[in-house]
């Protein structure tokens, strides 16, 4: 298991939770024949940029695309954090992935995010057979939200959703079973360090809710903004990836759980003795490959 803060108490200070967010430390994965190039959608009146990650082949007529929304509290990341995981993907996919660039919270509050997302899969969708949405923690929500306006409008079908520890839902009951530590079994030696973890991300749930509608006095149970309140039946096959203490585990479990129920394809995948964000470990834990793998597997 990563080493937790033992600290509970989270700053709400934009710039310093943005620092935050920042991965360090990721080694860059070697892939020579993994191409990236930098595009911009003008869809929708927009100016989005966004990554096109694919590995040269004779002909490079792929039919598949995954479109991929990276994560950071809805206030920061970019789509280049996100390369040093989706060019180790791009080697496994018989496909083309587009990370998106969307802009960032509180500047850009919801629903532009969406709206960003949008803009690229009317952009690109259209090239491919079959559309993929993926997406890690706030990205992730970003991209069930996306997914069903895009299936409204009538833009495109999705085939499955990739999911890496999502957020799925704004304005729980902190003090209910979503975010009750208790239920998860761990050491008794680790258990306060667990619990001030989750007194953390608690704090974090309510800063990235306030930056994300920036004072905008939307329903927090919109099922865009929270996709655990959707029509499960809107998304038809989902593969959820979650480590084992990811304070965002009962949420996501709750929502493999409601779309399973509901009669579509849901698969769980939890990390054991992982904490959140562990794409970020590329290279360094196997776990992560192994996720990446199950995802190539999936959308192939």
């Amino acid at each position: 298991m990563k080493k937790l803060r033992k600290e509970s108490d989270l700053v709400d200070d934009l710039s310093k939770l943005r620092e935050g967010t920042k991965a360090t430390g990721v080694p860059d994965i070697l892939a020579p024949k993994v191409q990236v190039e930098l595009k911009y959608s003008k869809k929708m009146g927009r100016n989005v940029p966004y990554l096109k990650i694919y590995r040269q082949n004779e002909k490079n007529t792929y039919q598949k695309a995954l479109f991929y929304v990276h994560g950071g509290a809805y206030y920061g990341g970019c789509a280049k954090d996100t390369l040093p995981f989706l060019r180790l993907l791009a080697t496994k996919f018989e496909g083309v992935i587009y990370s998106i660039d969307y802009g960032l919270a509180p500047e850009y509050p919801y629903p532009l995010g969406v709206e960003d997302c949008l803009s690229v899969l009317i952009e690109e969708a259209n090239h491919y057979t079959q559309v993929s949405l993926g997406g890690d923690s706030a990205g992730a929500a970003i991209a069930l939200g996306a997914s069903q306006l895009c299936q409204n409008m009538g833009i495109c079908s999705i085939y499955k959703h990739v999911l890496f520890y999502p957020t799925v839902v704004h304005g729980s009951d902190h003090q209910g079973p979503l975010w009750n530590d208790h239920l998860i079994p761990i050491n008794p030696g680790q258990r306060t360090v667990l619990h001030n973890n989750y007194l953390q991300f608690k704090q974090l749930d309510k800063i990235m809710t306030k930056y994300y509608l920036n004072g905008q006095d939307y329903d927090l149970s919109s099922p865009i903004l929270s996709p655990l309140k959707a029509d499960p039946l809107m998304f038809k096959k989902i593969l959820v990836l979650i480590g084992e203490f990811d304070p965002f585990r009962l949420q996501d479990e709750a929502f493999a759980q409601k779309v399973g129920i509901a009669g579509c394809e849901a698969k769980y995948i939890r990390y054991g003795g992982l904490a959140h964000a562990f794409l970020n470990y590329v290279g360094q834990v196997p776990a992560v490959e192994d996720a990446l793998d199950e995802c190539a597997n999936e959308l192939n």
